[in-house]
């Protein structure tokens, strides 16, 4: 076996580039990821917690945080309903 290091040939189905393209020649393509959509934006996942009683939601960057029990009192500050309706605020 030789010194130099063995990467495999990696080709991608549709892509116009040959077959013979090394993988090394795609590490210079944006970090971005293959975006087969372009217009659409990417949604992104986030975790909000409740700021009285640390209850936690998963919600996507299209999500309103209503929909999932929790009110919105500041920027990336939020109640659950519960201790929204405790403090007086809804």
């Amino acid at each position: 076996m030789s010194s130099s290091s063995y990467r495999p040939k990696v080709s991608y189905y549709g892509s116009s580039s040959s077959s013979s393209s090394s993988y090394s020649d795609l590490s210079s393509s944006s970090s971005s990821g293959y975006n087969m959509d372009p217009q659409r934006p990417r949604v992104q996942v986030a975790v909000i917690r409740c700021l009285r009683c640390a209850r936690a939601e998963e919600i996507t960057s299209t999500d309103d945080p209503s929909s999932s029990g929790m009110v919105q009192i500041g920027t990336n500050i939020y109640y659950c309903k519960r201790c929204a309706k405790m403090v007086g605020y809804k």
